[in-house]
């Protein structure tokens, strides 16, 4: 676990974002939850290419995928599909500069976003695993993820 969160720490220096933080957040929706919204203040401190796929490639391993981890993969891989022009509602203010400006070298990470996910979804994940013990929230959760994930393949012809 130390190691894993020191590869998103230790990649800028947090920021504090008024308009972003929330206390005890957990939810369903990609940026409601406090994890997410902690990578969302060290992605604006080196918004690269670069940091996105070190994010995403958190969600490739084989090995056990932690809920904080899983929170992050998630928020990444939304600016992707943002980078698509298919943003999340609610998708932050903040952000919405960053892919205007940068957005065309995140696309490329489409797939790679697609693979994260599938990793955040199965069964090496504590976020999977946390969001299981609410059988009633999983479908809704599940369906959030699901839905990122048609908004980061390629448009059907």
């Amino acid at each position: 676990m130390q190691m894993r969160r020191r590869v998103l720490s230790g990649i800028s220096m947090p920021l504090v974002l008024p308009s972003v933080s929330r206390a005890g957040a957990w939810s369903h929706e990609s940026f409601e939850n406090n994890s997410a919204l902690d990578w969302v203040a060290e992605f604006q401190g080196a918004p690269t290419g670069q940091f996105l796929r070190r994010t995403l490639a958190l969600g490739t391993s084989s090995e056990y995928i932690e809920s904080f981890v899983g929170e992050s993969v998630v928020a990444a891989a939304e600016v992707v599909a943002a980078s698509l022009g298919r943003p999340c509602k609610g998708f932050p203010e903040e952000l919405r500069a960053i892919v205007a400006e940068s957005g065309a070298q995140f696309r490329p990470l489409a797939s790679f976003a697609r693979l994260a996910l599938t990793g955040v979804l199965g069964p090496k994940s504590e976020l999977r695993q946390n969001w299981s013990v609410h059988a009633e929230k999983l479908s809704r959760w599940e369906g959030s993820v699901n839905e990122l994930l048609k908004r980061l393949s390629p448009p059907v012809a």
